[in-house]
């Protein structure tokens, strides 16, 4: 600003006019080009309903540009497009036509929709991907944290039997192009309890999985299901249910129903909360591990081990196998 005042001659009404006009122009501009216009709630992505291809093997999204700033508004609006046609041809609308929804509610970042028993009637791997599809495009509402699925009022169960619980966008994972309702084979180290139940002690098992659920949670369904091996004792309760898994910056949260707290046998709580962490960090991309209770972590579990903290691998807890 000095060189500019000494090269040209200007009364100080004008040059006041003209930086004030300056000044304002680069605050537009740094709002404009940084996104901080913050009139609207800001969107953890850009936003996309997702249908169902004809084929039954994926789903696709299509951009989607809300009309309203107000959640409910937003969940009615992303629900009535799930309902429409898409406008690419090769897709075909994930709500309406085989089964309806009921209703929904949404608390605490809870959402919960209650959908007709037509939703039954889905074949077991043209269901997975409808549930992608709702779960993907309503859980890109900024203050939707978690989507369960009732089916005429009662949880969804899945075609094994097991219950759903509250899922996210994490609950369904891309796999290099292959077809979300693709199965695959893996081997995975599982952390079961000795007799005392004062150490663990590991085993292998080959599970073939839905790669749509996440690896996470396959390792705690198959934790849940307990051992089947002579010499190895189920560290949880098998009444547990798995309300999340989500998977942020190497730590792996755990929401768990209260079961968890009634464990079975005489089990020590080192025994049962490293059985959960070793056995996830086993796996490439998991670091640590924090255990929840209905959404809780405030818990002393067992009157002697705080659930507050994330959990390392602890490997002083296994049982050494004799040379």
């Amino acid at each position: 600003m000095k060189k500019f005042r000494t090269k040209r001659k200007l009364n100080i009404g004008y040059l006041l006019l003209a930086v004030m006009m300056l000044f304002m122009s680069l605050s537009y501009g740094c709002n404009t080009n940084r996104g901080e216009d913050t009139s609207e709630p800001v969107l953890k992505k850009d936003t996309a309903v997702y249908y169902v291809n004809r084929e039954k093997t994926r789903i696709q999204g299509e951009k989607y540009v809300f009309s309203s700033d107000d959640t409910n508004d937003r969940i009615e609006e992303i629900i009535k497009a799930l309902g429409e046609e898409p406008k690419s041809k090769g897709l075909k609308v994930s709500l309406g036509k085989d089964f309806a929804i009921l209703g929904y509610t949404f608390k605490d970042g809870n959402l919960t929709l209650d959908l007709d028993k037509d939703y039954q009637k889905l074949k077991p791997s043209e269901e997975i991907l409808v549930r992608a599809a709702l779960v993907r495009s309503l859980a890109q509402i900024q203050d939707v944290q978690y989507v369960q699925i009732l089916v005429g009022g009662e949880g969804l169960i899945d075609s094994l039997g097991n219950p759903v619980g509250f899922m996210n966008e994490e609950s369904f994972v891309e796999n290099d192009g292959k077809e979300i309702n693709a199965y695959e084979k893996v081997t995975v180290t599982l952390y079961f309890a000795t007799e005392d139940g004062k150490h663990l002690i590991t085993g292998q098992r080959q599970v073939v999985y839905n790669t749509n659920v996440s690896m996470e949670k396959m390792v705690m369904e198959q934790l849940i299901k307990g051992p089947v091996l002579n010499g190895y004792y189920p560290t949880i309760n098998p009444d547990t249910k798995i309300l999340s898994v989500t998977n942020k910056d190497g730590i792996c949260y755990i929401n768990l129903s209260e079961e968890f707290l009634k464990q079975p046998g005489d089990i020590s709580s080192d025994v049962v909360v490293y059985s959960i962490a070793n056995s996830l960090i086993d796996l490439h991309n998991v670091n640590r591990v924090q255990i929840q209770v209905n959404g809780n972590s405030k818990i002393l579990f067992r009157e002697t081990l705080s659930l507050e903290e994330s959990f390392e691998r602890n490997l002083d807890i296994v049982l050494k196998e004799e040379p």
